[in-house]
């Protein structure tokens, strides 16, 4: 009799054989730009890091935070929410946790039973996979729709992933890997649909800030079409926090109270040092986001740049983010990307780990623009 748990069924994405090939060949010495990591290069804002060593020196009892988070970082967050993304939220209403999956971890726990179905967007980010299945619960796909040179929401094809036992929606905007960002009149459909059919829609908005003029992410928690709105929010790429991990989830009253329950049996709480470096991020948002988004712009601007010059791919300019997913002219994109990092020492990560097979997903945020315009001149001297 096998001991194998529920995990067995959940194979490990593509990207975990490309990392364990790039610790290899650094390990021997070899030169890599890490274009895999959708990171913010940046450091993080010096208030983030003031205000943990100022907790620090005043702090003589190092215990833990309520379940929820510190009351002051709970009304942190809800103040941006008001403020930056014109949801209507309170403290009593967000909890913060160790970066938005495991925020996303907690509310699909919270608003699902086992055997129940969680619609995802593909391409789409792998964790929320994991984490649906975990959950013991059922994903359907629903692809993105390629339109005028960007990924789409195709709410025909929601609607045709959906049936009773459709429980939750997932949106991420600006999108993994895709670098899609939902325009107003997706979201208000979207919103309209999830309404209609009385299922909750989980918003994940990590890199909400992180978008190119003239778009701009709207959250669909404030249009006011649909109560049932559950919003991920991560420190991690906007600030440059993710060694810190902490995130956080807002939504309505019964459902948060539900999630403390998991919150507990989780984690108890978030980090306190992360939640007080999550406090001064936010305090420091006016300044330090505009200079982000203009350091990832010229960066973004060098991998296009440099892609041009190499057929082997077609690259779609994203919306928001920090990546861009590409096609390819070959079939495997997984032994694609082995062998572009073993023969250039270019990290990728394959678009078959976000059920895009045959896609790259290249990222531009970790790295400065000179060191993008190296690796794009190392990438169009491989033949595929």
């Amino acid at each position: 009799m096998s001991w194998k748990g529920r995990t067995a069924d959940i194979e490990r994405p593509p990207i975990a054989e490309i990392n364990a090939l790039a610790s290899e060949l650094e390990g021997q010495g070899r030169d890599l730009v890490n274009l895999g990591q959708a990171i913010l290069g940046l450091p993080p804002p010096v208030k983030a890091v003031e205000r943990v060593r100022e907790w620090i020196e005043s702090t003589s009892l190092h215990v833990y935070a309520p379940d929820p988070g510190q009351p002051e970082a709970r009304e942190a967050v809800a103040g941006f929410l008001r403020e930056r993304k014109g949801i209507e939220a309170s403290a009593d209403r967000v909890i913060l946790t160790c970066g938005a999956n495991q925020a996303f971890v907690n509310s699909i726990l919270a608003v699902t039973r086992p055997g129940d179905e969680v619609v995802l967007m593909v391409p789409g980010y792998f964790d929320h996979d994991f984490a649906v299945k975990l959950a013991g619960c059922v994903v359907r796909e629903a692809p993105l729709r390629l339109e005028d040179g960007r990924y789409a929401i195709d709410i025909e094809a929601l609607e045709a992933a959906m049936n009773e036992r459709t429980r939750a929606v997932v949106l991420v905007s600006p999108g993994n890997p895709s670098g899609m960002v939902a325009t107003r009149r997706e979201t208000e459909r979207l919103c309209e649909m999830c309404a209609r059919r009385d299922v909750w829609l989980v918003s994940d908005e990590v890199y909400d800030l992180l978008t190119f003029p003239p778009v701009s992410h709207v959250s669909p928690a404030s249009l006011g079409i649909h109560e049932k709105v559950i919003v991920l929010g991560s420190f991690s790429k906007v600030f440059a926090l993710a060694s810190w991990r902490v995130g956080y989830y807002a939504g309505p009253a019964d459902m948060i109270e539900e999630s403390i329950k998991v919150q507990d049996a989780l984690v108890v709480c978030a980090p306190v040092p992360s939640q007080v470096a999550a406090m001064g991020a936010i305090e420091s948002v006016d300044a330090y986001v505009p200079a982000a988004v203009e350091a990832l712009i010229e960066r973004r601007d060098a991998l296009m740049d440099g892609l041009r010059g190499w057929s082997t791919v077609e690259a779609l300019a994203p919306e928001g983010g920090t990546f861009l997913l590409a096609r390819l002219g070959v079939v495997d994109d997984v032994e694609f990307c082995k062998d572009l990092l073993r023969e250039t020492g270019v990290v990728t990560v394959p678009g078959s780990a976000f059920g895009a097979p045959g896609c790259v997903r290249i990222s531009f945020g970790n790295q400065p623009a000179e060191r993008i315009a190296e690796a794009c001149e190392r990438m169009r001297s491989f033949s595929a």
